[in-house]
């Protein structure tokens, strides 16, 4: 009878083992099956998309907060500009109105080279203000100036100053010196209302082209064959910082003197438009 029922025993404990582990069996390839269709994890899932959603709800608010620093730092650029101006020489209106010629209409000041002169205009003679000086008296020594074919604007893609080597661009010598050049990088073109900053990128010894006539003042196909010719015609000598070449977009401006004892020869000076800021 024992034996009998310890087999019974052990025939029923046999078959409960068998059941758990079909049992466990089921379980496993339920999970298995939901592992393979996405659904499991889903509350993790749940919670890094709520973080997605929190962190993107928080970049906007970075963005909505930077907005107004953007802002800021369009009027910091502004008033940077402003602030290149050298102290007391914010606006040409004194040295303007103390020229009594109506040809005189802007104001070239370059710092701490002795040129702070006014610049002037004939309308029929291209040449005049060679041969006279800024009150429109006879003069060997001339006077600064620009021809009818430049605008009055500086809205020209290239606008060329011209003055005499014996007169006020006698001192414009003081840029082939390196030091100089690297130091003085900024000049400045009062007019009534505005202020033209002007950033040199060269200073170099050129044969006596008309640079306008060749290149003009508008075509644009032109102005870019020349601005690609400058640094390998500057010849040996010529200061160069081709980080400050003008692109096709910029406007230039080249200062324009006689070489002593070479006729053929002029020595320029040129910058690129860096900023305009109202007369304030």
């Amino acid at each position: 009878m024992s034996k009998k029922n310890g087999g019974g025993m052990s025939t029923g404990i046999l078959a409960l083992l068998v059941g758990i582990a079909a049992l466990l069996c089921i379980i496993l390839g339920v999970l298995m099956y939901l592992d393979r269709n996405g659904k499991l994890g889903r509350g993790s899932d749940a919670g890094q998309s709520a973080e997605a959603v929190s962190d993107g709800s928080q970049d906007e608010d970075d963005a909505a907060q930077a907005d107004p620093a953007e802002g800021s730092e369009g009027e910091d650029a502004e008033e940077s500009a402003y602030d290149l101006l050298p102290e007391g020489r914010e606006t040409g209106e004194k040295e303007l109105a103390s020229a009594d010629n109506p040809d005189v209409y802007a104001w070239l000041y370059i710092p701490e080279s002795g040129i702070d002169d006014p610049i002037l205009q004939n309308s029929d003679d291209a040449f005049y203000y060679s041969t006279h000086n800024s009150e429109g008296a006879e003069d060997p020594n001339g006077a600064l100036y620009t021809q009818s074919i430049n605008s009055k604007d500086f809205s020209d893609n290239m606008t060329v100053i011209y003055g005499n080597n014996t007169g006020a661009f006698s001192r414009l010598s003081v840029f082939s010196d390196p030091d100089f050049f690297d130091s003085h990088p900024f000049f400045y073109i009062y007019t009534e209302d505005k202020v033209y900053i002007y950033e040199t990128f060269a200073a170099y010894e050129s044969d006596d082209r008309h640079i306008i006539m060749f290149y003009g003042t508008d075509n644009n196909d032109q102005y870019n064959v020349y601005l690609s010719t400058i640094e390998e015609n500057m010849g040996i000598g010529g200061l160069i910082d081709t980080d400050c070449l003008p692109d096709p977009d910029e406007k230039s401006l080249t200062l324009s003197t006689g070489v002593n004892g070479r006729d053929d020869r002029r020595f320029l000076v040129q910058a690129r438009l860096y900023e305009v800021t109202d007369v304030k």
